[in-house]
């Protein structure tokens, strides 16, 4: 049987390429996003099914969501938001942040879930970032929104330790995506500094889902090989 993945955040640039790689590896995939030209366009190159989707609204998640039997759950969606200390950021950029990156996440994770413990099967890969576990590594509340993930992504492995479903948290470093544009520094986060790209983080992702069944990844941080120290330090070269 074909086995099934569901991407969020697919027309973006992690999303998008995570979409392409599994399709190729045989992956039956819906994928989610605000943008629908961006997903008619995604749809025409890899034959993926696609769905217009505001992870926000929990209501339209559930209904959208919750007849799919997924094998896979790669949950991409995010945003990073503006470069700003945490008591000068907006309330409409929180509310934002916090409704996308945490609420957003439980929405999916809601909908999701309960068919694959009805199934005793499954993958959930969670997209966090190392600035959820290094201070000084991000915007403020970006990054308090990835410690929220990271929470999530551990209380989810004890709360289904029963279940053989899988839970990794991906903690990524700098990948080149064009997402720090939101932060208006794309060319001081990548001239010189040799990134991770969108396609590194499919191959992990390949490797995770392709694992044996009993074996959990449960936690990876992923970077360049010149950023370290969790993250904080990244020479170029």
């Amino acid at each position: 049987m074909q086995p099934t993945a569901i991407v969020t955040g697919a027309t973006g640039g992690i999303g998008g390429v995570i979409v392409a790689e599994l399709t190729r590896a045989g992956y039956a995939v819906l994928a989610l996003g605000t943008n629908a030209d961006a997903l008619a366009a995604l749809a025409r190159r890899t034959g993926c099914r696609t769905r217009a989707l505001d992870i926000r609204d929990a209501q339209a998640v559930m209904a959208a969501l919750v007849d799919e039997q997924a094998d896979a759950l790669i949950h991409c969606a995010g945003i990073l938001g503006p470069q700003i200390p945490l008591h000068e950021t907006p309330a409409d950029v929180a509310e934002n942040l916090v409704a996308i990156n945490i609420l957003g996440t439980v929405n999916v994770l809601r909908a999701v879930v309960p068919a694959m413990k009805a199934a005793d099967a499954g993958t959930i890969v969670l997209l966090g970032s190392i600035c959820g576990t290094v201070p000084g590594t991000g915007p403020a509340l970006y990054s308090a929104t990835k410690a929220a993930m990271h929470a999530l992504s551990a209380n989810l492995r004890v709360d289904l330790r029963d279940s053989h479903i899988r839970v990794t948290e991906i903690l990524l470093g700098r990948v080149q995506t064009g997402i720090h544009d939101q932060l208006g520094a794309d060319e001081e986060f990548y001239d010189g500094y040799e990134c991770l790209t969108p396609a590194n983080v499919a191959a992990t992702i390949l490797h995770v889902l392709s694992s044996p069944d009993f074996v959990d990844l449960s936690t990876i941080e992923m970077l360049p090989t010149r950023q370290v120290v969790g993250g904080a330090l990244f020479s170029k070269g």
